[in-house]
C-alpha cells in the first residue's frame, strides 16, 4: 500500500486499511491491492492470482474486490467525506477495480457509523442457525441496503422454492464429486443445512487434482445429502439471492458492493450470515436454477441470515 502521508494521516489510513483488510473474500485471500494516491484511495485486483486459460475462482476474486470496494467507500465517509466511486475506471489499467475520490467534508450519518462499526463484527456463520424467524422488517432492511447498487438484484427465496435450491445444491455436488478440477471449497456448503450432521466423508484436498494449480488447503466432501431433507433444512432458514444481468467484471464487483452493504446491515440488525457462491460456478447450476426460479438475471451469489 503507498501512502501520501501529506495528505491522509498515519490515524486516517489505519481506519482505511482496517476496514478494507477485514472486508470478506474468496478462501480469505484478499485478493487487493490498496493505494492512497492523493486525497483519493484506489483499489487494484492482485494479479498474481490470475490463472492461464479459464480461471473458476476470477468471478469469486471480483465479488470479493467489491466486498473491499464497500468498506472502502464506508470508512472514508466515516472520516468525515463525501465520495465518488469509478468502478473500472482506466481502460489502461484493467487491473483497476476502483478509484474513490473525496469530494467535500461531510459529517457521517449513523447509518455510516453503525456499519463501520459492523465491519469488526462481521464473520461467517457457517453453522445452522437458531430456530427464530427473521422479521420480515428486517428483512427488507437487508435487501434495501444491497439493492442501492444499480443492476444488482436481491430476491428473497420463497418457501416453495426450497426445493429448487436444493436441487441445484445436490446437483453441483454430484458434478463436484465427478469432476475434481472443482474440488477446490473449503467447507461443504450443504453441510449450512444439515443442523444434525450429514453422512459426508470429509478428506484433505490434494492440491495436484487441480489442474490449474493449488489454490490452498482445503476440504472436499464425498457424500451427497437428500435433496428433500435439504429443502427443508433451507425453508426453514432466510436465504437471499443475489443476481446480476451479465459475468461481466464490473457487474461481479457491483455484486460485491452489495453482498457487504447487505451483510453489514444484518450485522446491525444482530443477526448473522454466510456467503455461497462455488455451487454456482459449476457447469450450468446457475442457469438452472435461473430457468427454475423464472429469473431474469443470473444468480451470483446465496446469502443466509439468521439469529
Amino acid at each position: 500500500m503507498a501512502l501520501n502521508s501529506e495528505t491522509w494521516s498515519t490515524s486516517d489510513t489505519e481506519i482505511i486499511a482496517r476496514a478494507v483488510i477485514e472486508a470478506p473474500s474468496v478462501h480469505d485471500t484478499q485478493p487487493w491491492d490498496l493505494r492512497l494516491p492523493g486525497h483519493a484511495a484506489e483499489l487494484a485486483e492482485r494479479l498474481e492470482f490470475t490463472e492461464p486459460g479459464p480461471d473458476p475462482l476470477r468471478p469469486d476474486r471480483l465479488i470479493s474486490c467489491g466486498t473491499a470496494v464497500a468498506n472502502l467507500e464506508l470508512a472514508m465517509r466515516v472520516l468525515g467525506w463525501r465520495t465518488h466511486t469509478s468502478l473500472l475506471p482506466d481502460p489502461e489499467r484493467p487491473e483497476l477495480v476502483a478509484r474513490i475520490d473525496t469530494l467535500e467534508p461531510s459529517t457521517p450519518t449513523g447509518t455510516d457509523l453503525r456499519l463501520y462499526a459492523a465491519i469488526s463484527h462481521r464473520h461467517s456463520h457457517r453453522e445452522s442457525f437458531a430456530q427464530i424467524m427473521v422479521p420480515a422488517a428486517t428483512v427488507a432492511d437487508v435487501v434495501s441496503a444491497g439493492a442501492e447498487v444499480p443492476g444488482v438484484g436481491i430476491r428473497l427465496l420463497a418457501s416453495d422454492e426450497a426445493p429448487a435450491l436444493a436441487e441445484m445444491l445436490t446437483y453441483s455436488a454430484e458434478a463436484k464429486r465427478r469432476n475434481t478440477h472443482y474440488q477446490r471449497e473449503m467447507f461443504s456448503w450443504t453441510s449450512h443445512w444439515q443442523p444434525e450432521g450429514n453422512s459426508e466423508v470429509v478428506t484433505t484436498w490434494n492440491a495436484t487434482l487441480d489442474d490449474g494449480g493449488a489454490a490452498g488447503k482445503a476440504i472436499v466432501t464425498t457424500g451427497v445429502p437428500d435433496t428433500t431433507a435439504l429443502a427443508a433444512a433451507i425453508d426453514r432458514e432466510t436465504v437471499l439471492l443475489f443476481s446480476i444481468e451479465s459475468t461481466k467484471p464490473i457487474d461481479l464487483i457491483r455484486v460485491g458492493i452489495a453482498t457487504e452493504r447487505a451483510w453489514l446491515a444484518a450485522v446491525d440488525a444482530k443477526l448473522s450470515a454466510s456467503v455461497l457462491t462455488h455451487p454456482l460456478r459449476i457447469e450450468d447450476a446457475a442457469a438452472r436454477l435461473a430457468d427454475r426460479l423464472d429469473l431474469a438475471a443470473s444468480p451470483q451469489l446465496i446469502m443466509r441470515i439468521g439469529f
